[in-house]
């Protein structure tokens, strides 16, 4: 498929003066003037492409690492990647990674980065999201004042810009709780207060803008529009939304109450943290809704990558062609086939917007720097993978396994685990031939084997983003491997029909029990990655199996920030000191001198993390708190603890 980049320069530059620039005070401050700024975009077709190119570009989220220098993968904020500090402190500094991971997080600093679309100077992030839901409400509002669209082009304009609107409410959701819903284009001037609406409202808002969108929108889209929004993707953040809100961090059983007590008022305005009583019935919304998605992606032309009738679960060795990927790391880079053709049918909804995107400009290159060390061979943060998250990678057999304090030969270890084929799939390792221009991962500290030492390598530390420990090994997830490191098919997976597989396996068990469609929907992901199948007999056993398939399948695609906070479990999985691999060249007494030295490795502690309770929410800017609109009458609307 052809890779579409909406214009955005014309736009961006007509309204920079006018109505979408106006909350340099507040979220809510009503823009000012630009009537005829708007009917001058609003009055042709082209003229208003760009508005919807804008809204787009605000409203629909990446993983990428984009925007700025000191911006990091949200992984760095759980136990999928550890940023080694001090020297990488800055990395994350979108993130206040290095006050986040010791429970320093303030109002002042939060991990909220805001839109991808936006920088500091374009909005501070919590205001950034409704800058774009603006930018999704102006649509909606005058859309229809086109003169030369047919009644179909701007209905599916309406559903695209209905959809936006719920995405960019549900961005802001996801960390904060209850959040103001705003359905308008505030007019005139002035300020006017919005508060908090209930998880209730805002869940239920959300599912009612999807159902809206959905009817509007097409099920296909050519491959001009690749990366609109269609039918299924309205299903998919509704069944989406619908998990989040069945799962105890919002819909809490009695049992679990204690475990979230610190982060609740205990009293009414608990409502925009939670639902007032635990509802078994909203297990069988969420199933319903994912089954919906499953059902409809046939028609949709979205379907469960496989690159054959049989399942490919390994990459080839010693390749880095299209042809050779495994399945799994087809559908990482958005592509299928042997000849890499663009566009996975996995993917029902994606951001085009990569790191060799034009508009990116002067960041390219800090893309690059800071999503892989080994992309850059050198000069970038290294993304180093925790033992803790490792160890949820079974071995191919479907067994656990605990990792070996030390050892001679790394490579020959972490080879020979014989892990989940997706685990190599996504990460690279010292001493692994990772394509064929990086074909020893040089992540080793040097040896004092005198008289035949090794300098340390080029992989091992950087001085602007320091890692001297020697950490063996990185997350390469969306880092280019294959096709002499080409990027241009990179797409982020908004969603992927493998999340709502497992998000319906989830929803059933929850609701009753580990029946037979449960575990075929775990096992058909497990297959696909040529694992043994599980038959788990109780809930309680299933839904281990489940949460680990889960963290497994959706590594590094910005789902386990959200799955530890709404199971409940960040405060034990992110309150534990996390450790690594590390690696130290070594001849091993062989003489002469090995070309490429033996890596020797011990465990080291990365340190002790901590994840206060009130983490569960995240708290709201001073500057909005400081104004009294957001708790209502007699309550500032602050989060629990903060």
């Amino acid at each position: 498929m052809k890779k579409i980049y909406l214009p955005l320069l014309l736009f961006a530059g007509v309204m920079s003066a006018g109505v979408m620039s106006s909350c340099n005070k507040d979220f809510l401050e009503k823009p000012k003037g630009g009537a005829v700024t708007v009917d001058t975009i609003f009055h042709t077709q082209m003229q208003a492409q760009y508005a919807v190119a804008e809204m787009y570009k605000w409203c629909i989220p990446s993983g990428f690492v984009l925007t700025e220098s000191a911006d990091c993968r949200e992984d760095a904020l759980t136990d999928n990647v550890y940023l080694t500090l001090p020297g990488a402190a800055w990395v994350g500094g979108n993130y206040n990674y290095q006050y986040y991971i010791f429970g320093n997080m303030t109002p002042s600093g939060t991990i909220d980065r805001g839109p991808t679309a936006a920088s500091r100077a374009d909005a501070p992030p919590f205001n950034a999201w409704y800058k774009a839901i603006r930018k999704a409400n102006l649509v909606i509002k005058n859309i229809d004042a086109v003169t030369d669209a047919t009644p179909q082009w701007i209905a599916d304009v309406k559903g695209q810009a209905i959809f936006c609107r719920a995405m960019a409410h549900y961005s802001a959701f996801r960390m904060y709780g209850g959040i103001p819903i705003v359905t308008s284009v505030l007019e005139g001037s002035g300020k006017i207060s919005i508060p908090r609406a209930s998880v209730q409202s805002v869940v239920d808002s959300i599912v009612n803008w999807c159902d809206q969108a959905a009817v509007l929108l097409p099920a296909v889209r050519g491959s001009v529009d690749y990366g609109k929004v269609t039918s299924l993707a309205a299903l998919a953040l509704k069944a989406r939304i619908l998990l989040y809100a069945a799962s105890p961090l919002y819909n809490t059983p009695g049992e679990m109450k204690s475990l979230i007590s610190g982060a609740r008022y205990g009293d009414a305005r608990d409502s925009v943290l939670c639902y007032a009583s635990y509802d078994k019935e909203r297990w069988k919304k969420a199933a319903d809704a994912s089954k919906a998605v499953i059902d409809a992606a046939g028609a949709s032309q979205v379907s469960l990558y496989l690159s054959s009738p049989t399942p490919k679960p390994t990459t080839t060795p010693n390749t880095d062609t299209y042809a050779g990927l495994g399945d799994y790391e087809a559908v990482c880079n958005n592509v299928y086939g042997t000849a890499g053709a663009y566009g996975n049918p996995e993917m029902i909804l994606v951001n085009t917007f990569n790191q060799k995107d034009p508009d990116k400009s002067q960041w390219n290159e800090w893309g690059f720097y800071n999503t892989s060390k080994i992309r850059m061979n050198g000069w970038g943060a290294k993304n180093n993978v925790p033992i803790e998250f490792l160890q949820m990678y079974e071995k191919n057999d479907g067994t656990t396994w605990t990792a070996t304090p030390s050892g001679k030969d790394f490579k020959a270890y972490f080879e020979g685990l014989n892990l989940d084929p997706r685990a190599y799939q996504c990460l690279a390792y010292a001493g692994q031939r990772w394509n064929s221009s990086r074909t020893f991962a040089t992540y080793y500290k040097g040896s004092a084997d005198a008289p035949q030492s090794y300098s340390k390598g080029g992989l091992c530390d950087d001085t602007n983003a320091g890692d001297a420990t020697g950490s063996a090994v990185e997350c390469t997830k969306f880092v280019a491997r294959v096709d002499n490191m080409n990027d241009n098919h990179f797409a982020w997976p908004v969603f992927r029909l493998a999340e709502f597989y497992l998000s319906y396996a989830e929803a059933i068990n929850e609701y009753s029990g580990p029946n037979a469609d449960a575990i075929s929907y775990l096992n058909q992901i497990r297959a696909r990655a040529g694992m043994p199948a599980k038959t788990p007999a109780s809930t309680a056993d299933f839904r281990t199996a489940i949460q680990n398939e889960r963290s497994v399948e959706l590594a590094f695609e910005n789902h386990r920030y959200n799955d530890l906070h709404r199971w409940l479990t960040a405060q034990t999985v992110l309150s534990q000191t996390f450790h690594g691999f590390a690696v130290t060249a070594s001849t091993n007494g062989v003489t002469p001198k090995p070309t490429n030295p033996y890596l020797n490795w011990e465990t080291i502690s990365y340190g002790a993390r901590s994840f206060p309770v009130k983490y569960y929410y995240v708290p709201f800017p001073l500057d909005q708190i400081s104004m009294m609109y957001l708790g209502g009458k007699g309550w500032d609307g602050q989060n629990p603890g903060w």
